[in-house]
């Protein structure tokens, strides 16, 4: 029995190996998609030697327009 835990929430997966896990490394579709949604959010990146580390969150966008210009 293998002694793997999901890297999303960390729950063991019991089991002999994968392809007991049809979500594979993560234990649920709950787990798949909150990687997928880190990922899309820009929350991991790649280093330039390629390893992984969390970002920290995005910070909120300033406004495009410039609010005392005036008008032509």
């Amino acid at each position: 029995m293998n002694k793997v835990r999901c890297p999303i929430c960390d729950k063991p997966m019991d089991g002999q190996g994968p392809k007991e896990w049809p979500d594979w490394p993560f234990c649920s579709p709950r787990c798949k998609l909150i990687d997928l949604g880190r990922w899309l959010g820009e929350r991991y990146r790649l280093d330039s030697d390629g390893s992984e580390e969390d970002a920290e969150p995005p910070k909120t966008a300033a406004p495009s327009a410039a609010p005392h210009r005036e008008e032509a």
